[in-house]
């Protein structure tokens, strides 16, 4: 068979609320013509909004209380294939070229290769090293820290970032016998929210604050409440700023490789497929909230546009897709087996023009940890509907129309009790033992204890993370709007 060349740009934490054309202007020409050109996915969500089980879930395409992964301190076991695995049987050279947030000896889970490293862990320890290689960013890295260093510079992030695409470039410049499947995992619009200068200021210029800066209203739980970070309103409009600035960034990089894979691919006869997606949203000060985490839009909904041949152009699916579904498409549109234990579905048909299926439920995964333990949490979506349960916090359940109240201000719980019981009852039946959920993760954060000892005692192995920070980049950026 004629395996079609297939890659795919993975941005971090990218909410498809900041493009072209969206609820946030920013500009993307890139993504604008890859919309033009193939197919969009309007209304895809994570499996779960935290990097780790997401990308294990698109991975394996299995859902997060499946594989048990929840935490950024978890990875999948060795025996578990991914659809990268089912890509290599059919003849495919799988190329990592970046990030993944692998944990642990396994760097590959079903890549062939690597030829770039990650800038986050790599092991199950936290090594302290890493505060020095990042500076004033080195608590930035997390969402309840993040507002505290913001403007335009330099960072760890851009630095890393360019490597990755300079070394995607670079392989793409070089004959290749077997057929292709190429990764390009970045780190943008990740934060720090630090954008390029110029960048920066051109977005200062011309955001404005988060429509729901400050609001708390009462269905917010205990545990969605302790997610929220206080900010100053020059913090919270330079925060906006810069994530815009990060994504315009990131669209040019996207043109990079872009450009660079179609020059690859010319008289390959091959025929081929270009991707892109991110594994999950940013919040940027809405609700207070900076980064994932939650289960409201610009936290849960990914981006997700595949071009090539073949694939329907100008075609916009508004049909509800998972990141789980990822795997079994690109694999039926490789000609490769499909996953038989995916909980995703293949989307193929859609990307030849095919109508979907407009009442199908897809749903994303959580797990909060609180002083009485683990809690696991979940959201449904099913036509204009989306529906969010936290275990222990029931009065709370949320219930929105996200097709006329996108910001999900008005919570229909009460008004709609038919609609509300039809979805608790459809998340009884999609996850009907979430106590087994908790205790299962009570037991892998007990065993990712022993494993970070045996690592202490062997010592760690880092030779797949980035630590090459210029000192430039350690420093708070040249126009702060807040620094350390």
């Amino acid at each position: 068979m004629n395996h079609p060349d297939i890659l795919l740009f993975m941005s971090d934490q990218h909410a498809p609320q900041f493009m072209g054309g969206a609820e946030i202007p920013v500009d993307t020409p890139n993504l604008d013509v890859l919309r033009r050109e193939g197919t969009s996915f309007n209304e895809t969500y994570t499996a779960c909004p935290l990097c780790v089980p997401a990308r294990m879930a698109m991975l394996s395409g299995i859902r997060p209380s499946h594989t048990g992964i929840f935490t950024n301190v978890d990875t999948l076991p060795d025996t578990q294939p991914t659809f990268l695995h089912h890509l290599a049987a059919a003849g495919y050279e799988t190329v990592l070229v970046g990030r993944m947030h692998f944990i642990g000896q396994d760097q590959r889970h079903g890549f062939t290769k690597r030829i770039a490293p990650d800038i986050t862990l790599v092991t199950w320890t936290r090594p302290e090293h890493i505060k020095a290689e990042r500076g004033v960013f080195a608590r930035t890295f997390a969402g309840k820290w993040a507002p505290q260093v913001v403007g335009g510079g330099e960072s760890p992030v851009l630095h890393y970032d360019e490597l990755v695409i300079r070394a995607a470039e670079e392989y793409l410049t070089q004959s290749h016998e077997k057929p292709q499947f190429i990764l390009v995992g970045t780190y943008g619009p990740h934060f720090p929210y630090v954008a390029p200068p110029e960048l920066f200021q051109k977005y200062w210029d011309r955001v404005e604050l988060p429509v729901l800066r400050g609001q708390a209203p009462e269905a917010l739980n205990a545990y969605l409440r302790a997610h929220r970070v206080e900010a100053t309103e020059e913090v919270a409009r330079g925060v906006r700023a810069a994530y815009c600035g990060m994504v315009e960034c990131m669209d040019g990089q996207i043109g990079r490789v872009r450009a660079a894979f179609d020059a690859f691919s010319a008289g390959r006869d091959r025929g081929k497929l270009f991707g892109y997606l991110s594994d999950h949203g940013d919040q940027a000060g809405e609700r207070d909230f900076y980064g994932k985490e939650t289960f409201f839009e610009k936290s849960v909904k990914i981006p997700l546009v595949l071009a090539g041949d073949g694939v329907a152009a100008g075609h916009v699916e508004t049909a509800p897709a998972s990141i789980l579904d990822l795997g079994p498409t690109l694999c039926e549109w490789a000609g490769a087996e499909t996953p038989a234990d995916a909980d995703g579905i293949s989307l193929a048909p859609a990307l030849a023009g095919a109508a979907m299926d407009k009442a199908r439920a897809v749903y994303s995964e959580y797990m909060e940890k609180g002083t009485d333990g683990y809690r696991y949490c979940m959201m449904l979506r099913r036509g204009a509907y989306k529906f969010i349960t936290y275990r222990g916090c029931e009065a709370q359940d949320m219930l929105f129309d996200v097709k006329a109240d996108p910001l999900e201000q008005h919570n229909l719980a009460d008004e709609e009790p038919a609609l509300l019981a039809q979805f608790r009852t459809l998340a009884a039946r999609v996850s009907p033992v979430p106590e087994e959920y908790e205790k299962n993760q009570a037991r892998q954060a007990r065993d990712a204890q022993l494993f970070i000892a045996y690592e202490q005692a062997v010592g760690l192995d880092e030779s797949e993370r980035w630590r090459e920070t210029p000192t430039t980049a350690r420093v708070n950026p040249e126009i702060c709007i807040a620094g350390l």
